[in-house]
């Protein structure tokens, strides 16, 4: 049977532990769905192809979302809401300094989106973002990580829960997303077990 990989986040350039993961991310678990999409808060106009902004969400932006379906026609894509962007050009800052330029005011890492007013003009520059959508089956994840293979019935993208677990993806996804996002993507093997 063919590998199977976990999907993850890389080791970060620039590496600023949870201040870094915000600006590059946002955040999707702070809010609930509205309506079963991910309300997504994060700093903008630059994003990354594909993000993990939650727990175990993925979010990719329109121009990954097409290259990755011409590849893998089966994976499912939904909306997002755009609930909270605001203007950050973090992206300018010097990647190989040891912190970032400027912390925000508290020193909690979620006010560079939370203490800022929300700007539409820079959601639209984000353009369409998408949550990959997985397959969930229970059973699919043991308990120690490991892919149960008695449960998983060839998905590209699938996962225990909607919201936690994780995300184990085929080796055609795992190409496609190496190929397309090779920086911001992180595929390990994952364990299988009977």
């Amino acid at each position: 049977m063919n590998q199977i990989f976990i999907l993850g986040r890389p080791r970060q350039i620039p590496d600023w532990g949870d201040y870094g993961d915000i600006l590059r991310h946002g955040m999707t678990s702070h809010l609930p769905r509205a309506k079963d999409h991910l309300q997504l808060e994060r700093t903008g106009p630059f994003i990354p192809p594909v993000t993990f902004p939650g727990i175990s969400d993925v979010v990719v932006t329109e121009m990954t979302r097409t290259k990755i379906a011409g590849i893998v026609p089966t994976l499912r894509f939904r909306p997002l809401v755009k609930t909270h962007i605001v203007k950050s050009n973090w992206d300018e800052w010097n990647p190989t300094a040891q912190q970032p330029a400027q912390y925000p005011k508290s020193g909690e890492p979620e006010d560079y989106i939370l203490a800022e007013p929300h700007d539409p003009l820079i959601a639209e520059r984000l353009g369409e973002l998408w949550e990959l959508v997985p397959d969930i089956v229970v059973g699919i994840q043991g308990k120690d990580g490991s892919i149960q293979m008695r449960h998983y019935q060839g998905q590209d993208f699938v996962r225990e829960t909607l919201s936690a677990g994780y995300n184990f993806v085929s080796g055609r996804l795992r190409d496609a997303l190496e190929a397309i996002a090779p920086d911001d993507v992180m595929l390990t093997l994952a364990q299988k077990t009977a």
